[in-house]
């Protein structure tokens, strides 16, 4: 791959060119925090913390838990809950599921047969 500033080789898998400093090839898009569906316990906050900064679930939840117990638990529970709503919730991903629609119309439309023997009344 060559840099499109500078024309000097470069390998596949650099970002940056080593000669000039230009981004080359597609810039990664930044990650969004927020908040997870997936691995919520209460509101999915730190879930989505984890996943923002490519940590563990279970790590940034034990780290909250002793950072709120040492700065006073009042002050944890307000961060947590103004986190709970500034912070946006993932969009919920749906499977698309086909819909079965009628072929003809005379199915849905036809006429009841009095004739017909139905369920014996007892």
């Amino acid at each position: 791959m060559y840099c499109n500033a500078c024309g000097k080789a470069i390998a596949e898998d650099e970002r940056f060119c080593s000669h000039c400093g230009n981004v080359v090839g597609i810039p990664s898009t930044p990650k969004k925090l927020m908040r997870s569906q997936a691995e919520k316990k209460i509101a999915g906050v730190c879930a989505g913390l984890a996943q923002h900064f490519d940590l563990d679930v279970s790590l940034v939840r034990i780290l909250y838990f002793f950072i709120t117990l040492a700065t006073g638990i009042c002050p944890g529970i307000v961060t947590y809950l103004l986190a709970w709503i500034i912070v946006p919730e993932e969009p919920e991903l749906k499977p698309v599921v086909a819909v079965q629609q009628a072929t003809r119309v005379r199915d849905f439309a036809r006429p009841i047969d009095t004739n017909e023997p139905g369920p014996a009344i007892s």
